[in-house]
């Protein structure tokens, strides 16, 4: 079993973030680099410099063997029936309060943490050896209370309502006698199926944010041309639809589709992903989407020979090749997530690491910068990644994780954090949602591995076979010189 790891939390990285680009901007003015480069350069090397004092800091190591406090002034390390806990309040300098938890090891060496919710820090409290200990501001703090209650044990720090397991509605087998069986479909004519398709076309409309789309628009219509806003607007609203489709398939909630100028479209979900096929079925459905929807374009121009329609099926071609890029976020770097985070969780983050330096290097090599955003985009999605499965490794470290459900973590948060009912609570709740899929979340078999990555392979391969095509037809071979 994996142990966890609870670090302390990152707090005002903006700020950080700005100074770092303001530091690159100016470096790259003395240098005679181009600004917005030297202001992306800046920013990731704030963010790199975070991330190195974040892993190289305090952490807190559980595992199934017990509980290790690595990389403070003073180590703490006991076996779980050894470990002892207690709670504990420690004054500001505002004259507020903040509730902390705080345990020992079988010498008295202490390690007291906390989640300071945003607020200032508190005063130093007293170890069980006597000695002065400063409370920590740490990451998911109900979740290690949580792994502290049920492996040392110490189930009498919840109050009685708490004590009894949760209670779990069951659930009904379609397939057992007496359960409700779907009615027959009817058959669907030819008005039948119109108008299932307006119903799908309005459907996916509701879905999209006009605002951001209009502005879009407008940006690219103000670089570009009208035609050119519309036709790129019209694949980017059908490959993420094509993304919404697979998600509410699959069960998840859709918050909307979203266009930003200069990165496409985006399609923003609460929920994480249940299992790696889920992962590679949502990423493969935009570009698939996009591929099916560019044969429009096709057919036009063999039917008319309008160059128009060559050039649009072009540049359709290349979006959703682009996509199919194995870095993330792009589509084709989620499949290859979901891939190689089948097989190990130090194997996925070295492969999304190792795309995301290779993008960076082409990039920079090739002059596009646009390649640093999506590069800062990738490192920010692999860090809430890489959150969702620490906090996911903690709930498979609780041995009768069918006994704590919602309201046993909102108490221990509170214990050792803000109040019940404070306004972060609504963010914790979807934030331990999220951790409790992607504990869940299953890996993809061999053989499902090598059919997705057939499926994906043939995809990229009938995209590039598109654009070769028509970069013998006048009017399109500007799109098929992108990848000359």
């Amino acid at each position: 079993m994996e142990a966890a790891v609870f670090r302390p939390a990152l707090r005002n990285v903006l700020p950080t973030l700005v100074a770092g680009a303001g530091g690159g901007a100016l470096l790259g003015a003395v240098v005679g680099a181009p600004f917005l480069l030297s202001l992306l350069f800046g920013a990731v090397a704030a963010a790199l410099a975070v991330g190195v004092r974040q892993l190289s800091g305090v952490r807190v190591v559980a595992s199934a063997g017990g509980l290790a406090v690595k990389g403070g002034a003073v180590p703490v390390e006991a076996r779980w029936e050894e470990l002892r806990l207690g709670f504990g309040r420690s004054p500001r300098a505002d004259g507020s309060w903040q509730r902390y938890a705080i345990v020992a090891d079988g010498r008295g060496r202490s390690f007291a943490f906390a989640d300071f919710a945003g607020a200032q820090a508190c005063e130093a409290v007293r170890g069980l050896d006597g000695t002065d200990v400063e409370v920590m501001d740490l990451k998911d703090t109900a979740l290690l209370l949580a792994v502290v209650v049920q492996r040392a044990p110490a189930w009498h720090v919840l109050p009685p309502a708490l004590l009894a397991p949760p209670v779990i509605e069951a659930t009904v087998d379609p397939a057992e006698p007496g359960a409700r069986s779907a009615p027959p479909r009817p058959r669907m004519g030819l008005l039948g199926l119109a108008g299932k398709l307006a119903g799908t076309v309005a459907k996916a409309a509701k879905t999209a944010n006009f605002g951001w789309a209009a502005a879009s628009a407008a940006t690219y219509g103000i670089l570009f041309s009208w035609k050119f806003a519309i036709a790129l607007l019209v694949q980017l609203f059908v490959h993420e639809y094509g993304h919404v489709h697979a998600m509410r398939k699959t069960g998840m909630n859709v918050r909307g589709m979203y266009f930003v100028p200069f990165l496409g479209a985006i399609a923003v979900t609460d929920d994480a992903f249940t299992s790696r096929r889920q992962q590679a079925y949502v990423a493969l459905n935009g570009p698939l989407w996009g591929s099916i929807f560019a044969l429009v374009p096709v057919g036009l121009w063999f039917w008319t020979r309008d160059p128009l329609f060559a050039a649009v099926a072009a540049w359709w071609a290349v979006i959703n090749l682009f996509n199919l890029l194995p870095i993330a976020p792009l589509d084709g770097g989620r499949v290859m997530q979901a891939f190689a985070f089948s097989f190990s969780s130090s194997l996925g983050v070295a492969l999304t690491i190792l795309g995301l330096g290779a993008a960076v290097g082409v990039g920079t090599v090739l002059g596009y910068e646009l390649v640093w955003i999506i590069a800062l985009l990738g490192a920010l999605e692999l860090v809430a990644e890489a959150q969702s499965r620490a906090g996911g490794r903690a709930l498979r470290l609780l041995p009768e994780r069918a006994r704590f459900g919602p309201a046993h973590f909102r108490y221990l948060r509170a214990v050792a954090g803000p109040p019940l009912g404070s306004p972060s609570e609504v963010l914790f709740a979807r934030d331990l949602q999220r951790m409790e899929q992607a504990a869940r979340a299953e890996p993809l078999r061999p053989l499902e591995v090598a059919a997705w990555g057939l499926g994906y392979a043939a995809l990229a391969g009938g995209l590039l076979a598109l654009v070769h095509f028509m970069s013998h037809v006048p009017g399109a071979n500007v799109a098929a010189q992108i990848l000359s």
